[in-house]
């Protein structure tokens, strides 16, 4: 029975993890496709989503709190940042200039959160360091090129936020469904064989209790 509890427990987790990513989807949606929005100038309604996002993050993090796992407390605290950056500098004449600097620094900001995260998933051998990587990677590799177009093109920045918040969130959604897979225990048990993780899990047994051994006659010996 208990097996059953965890596995609902972890299936509910992963929920609230895609629907966060859910959230970046439809917001970058809706800044395709309302020309109303085309109207506004992109750093008045930046700060209010990214300081949404820094909500919806920190209130994830509090329902899905792990131990020693405080990558959503601090990517909420990264969007909170950004979004009062933005707000500090809103009256900049330049605003293509503001809303790529922000962005720069959400993606390096977020890359050294996953960062930290994937180091810490391999130090423990965890599967799901392979899908965080990759995404990692590539979020990387897009706030670069939404960087660059933002400071050449200003004048379309609700397309290219719409743009980056979609894949943004198709990306890291991308994550949790990976993990959801990892899960599954004939896919984890290949994984582990290919990796041999399991024969170093093996050897750490064995070694163990040979250590253990050898400490209990030494200390027969000593008191002899």
């Amino acid at each position: 029975m208990k097996k059953v509890v965890i596995k609902e427990v972890e299936k509910n987790l992963v929920i609230l993890d895609i629907m966060l990513y859910v959230v970046f989807t439809v917001v970058g949606f809706i800044l395709l496709n309302f020309s109303n929005i085309e109207l506004l100038n992109p750093i008045n309604y930046a700060s209010p989503l990214f300081y949404m996002f820094g909500f919806f993050s920190l209130l994830i993090y509090f329902f899905n709190r792990s131990n020693r796992d405080y990558e959503f407390l601090i990517f909420g605290f990264i969007n909170v940042c950004v979004a009062s950056f933005i707000l500090v500098f809103q009256t900049f004449p330049d605003t293509g200039f503001i809303l790529s600097d922000a962005i720069l620094v959400y993606s390096i900001c977020n890359v050294i959160n996953k960062g930290y995260s994937c180091k810490n998933m391999l130090k423990n051998k965890d599967l799901n360091f392979f899908p965080k990587v990759s995404v990692t990677i590539l979020l990387l590799l897009l706030g670069v090129f939404v960087v660059s177009s933002l400071y050449l093109k200003s004048e379309v920045g609700s397309l290219i936020l719409g743009y980056y918040f979609i894949i943004f969130g198709l990306l890291s959604m991308l994550e949790p469904l990976m993990s959801i897979l990892i899960k599954n225990v004939k896919f984890e048990q290949f994984m582990l064989d290919k990796l041999s993780y399991n024969d170093e899990v093996k050897e750490e047994k064995i070694i163990k209790p040979r250590v253990l051994k050898k400490q209990k006659i030494k200390r027969i010996n000593k008191k002899d």
